[in-house]
């Protein structure tokens, strides 16, 4: 077994338990976009990239959702990373605000319009609804 997979399913039950299960769709698909978002982010420090990304993944696994979303999500992180939040203000001047730019993106009506569109059932609490539901 993978090191990686036996890590994940020693965790399983402390991800289940803190909440992971309860979440619906629509929550997985917006907290997968901001995962992504701090991934991009960060990609500069590595740990913080690579646990962003690897969180990404994983509610790849906990979200039913249209692939076709993935590049117009890239492209929502991509316009809020560019936004300038720099504030000329003492103890702010060397800020970039990247994490705040992911908050607000996640917080946007951007990002609900794209889990309108390509969440087919975003109430759904789990990976896959049962195949009569999704018609």
């Amino acid at each position: 077994m993978k090191r990686s997979l036996f890590v994940l399913l020693l965790l399983y039950p402390a991800i289940t338990h803190a909440g992971m299960d309860q979440r619906n769709n629509a929550t997985n698909f917006k907290d997968r976009a901001l995962a992504f978002c701090i991934a991009k982010a960060y990609k500069d420090t590595p740990t913080v990239e690579l646990d962003a990304r690897k969180t990404g993944g994983f509610y790849l696994e906990k979200t039913y959702f249209d692939l076709d979303a993935d590049p117009k999500m890239n492209a929502l992180i991509d316009k809020y990373l560019r936004y300038d939040y720099r504030m000329p203000i003492e103890g702010f001047v060397d800020a970039k605000f990247d994490l705040l730019k992911c908050i607000d993106m996640y917080h946007s009506l951007e990002l609900d319009e794209l889990v309108r569109k390509y969440v087919p059932h975003p109430d759904w609490i789990g990976n896959k609804p049962p195949e009569n539901r999704r018609k």
